[in-house]
């Protein structure tokens, strides 16, 4: 019987890939899609091969060697089947996120794998191709770590100027606004007004990075590397924005004096978009390190950006990343 080519929930993806050669398939499928298979192992770069009559392994032609699409990416030496692997995908992807402890009840691994499992998903979401945001866009920063008031007196800063980020870890969060458009439809008359139907043809997306402090050369280095010169940016009246303005059109609202919209000048959508993110941090995963922090983010702004897509469209953008290797001796060093 033929698998379904598609799948939107974990039932289907259970049916689909019912054992390792459909997994690798898939993988394959995903990873070579012109049909053209290239050698990953380093310094070969070979594009003919082949195949083992399993459907899993290949020989290069060029240097000899056995690989699988599993070879160069997260998944290279896990002991783990591959339906695990698509499975906890799949619940790594959800809104909230997934806990190691709670992955590890799900897919019938130790605690350790699964949240080795999870670093290494992470780091795929962090893959993708470079590129800058542009048009409208909203900047603002936000400080993970705990309130100083619940600390004990021994571990309080004396002095703690200004927006308190020497006891936290400060992250800097860019979101380029929707692109739309307003439709008249005439034919559509209620109350005796023409309906009127906003399209998007570009939905926001947000770019989000773990900053060492929130200095002006600092915000400078990071927005001229993620934001193209002459886009509009919006903030929220902290003057150290004010280094941006010989490369940008800046505007700010002053959230000191109570101004939170002047216009179309505003930073209320960046401004939601921290607010799931430290929900997701304090119900899923409790507490994170600065150490590790940037994998959550890069997690957090995945997520955020391809929130439109359906599940298997989501785990084919994973797969499209998935050529970056993490072990865990580099893990825990």
């Amino acid at each position: 019987m033929l698998q379904p080519t598609e799948f939107k929930t974990i039932i289907d993806v259970v049916n689909r890939f019912p054992n390792e050669r459909a997994c690798h398939q898939y993988l394959a499928s995903r990873r070579w899609s012109d049909g053209i298979i290239l050698c990953p192992h380093e310094g070969c770069g070979g594009d003919q091969a082949y195949i083992y009559k399993d459907g899993i392994r290949y020989k290069c032609c060029k240097c000899k060697l056995v690989f699988t699409a599993k070879t160069g990416t997260f998944m290279e030496a896990s002991k783990l089947p591959s339906i695990k692997w698509f499975v906890a995908i799949y619940l790594f992807l959800h809104k909230k996120g997934i806990s190691s402890i709670q992955l590890s009840k799900d897919v019938g691994c130790t605690q350790k794998t699964a949240w080795f499992m999870l670093c290494r998903m992470r780091m795929a979401l962090g893959n993708e191709a470079p590129d800058k945001l542009e048009g409208v866009v909203e900047i603002d920063e936000t400080f993970v770590g705990g309130k100083a008031k619940f600390k004990h007196k021994s571990k309080k800063k004396k002095y703690n100027p200004g927006r308190g980020w020497h006891d936290k870890t400060p992250v800097l969060g860019m979101l380029e606004r929707e692109q739309a458009k307003i439709v008249l439809r005439p034919h559509l008359v209620v109350k005796g007004k023409v309906v009127k139907e906003k399209i998007i043809s570009k939905p926001s997306r947000i770019k989000a990075i773990v900053v060492p402090d929130v200095l002006m050369l600092t915000i400078r280095k990071s927005v001229l590397r993620n934001i193209k010169g002459g886009s509009d940016i919006m903030g929220d009246g902290f003057t150290g924005y004010r280094v941006l303005e010989r490369m940008y059109n800046v505007q700010c609202v002053d959230h000191g004096k109570g101004h939170y919209v002047d216009g179309d000048c505003h930073t209320n959508t960046l401004e939601g978009a921290w607010s799931q993110f430290k929900k997701t941090l304090v119900a899923t995963y409790h507490k994170t390190t600065r150490k590790h922090l940037q994998k959550y983010v890069n997690e957090f702004t995945f997520r955020y950006n391809y929130r439109t897509l359906g599940a298997q469209q989501q785990i084919d953008c994973v797969i499209a990343n998935m050529k970056v290797r993490l072990k865990y001796k580099d893990l825990v060093a």
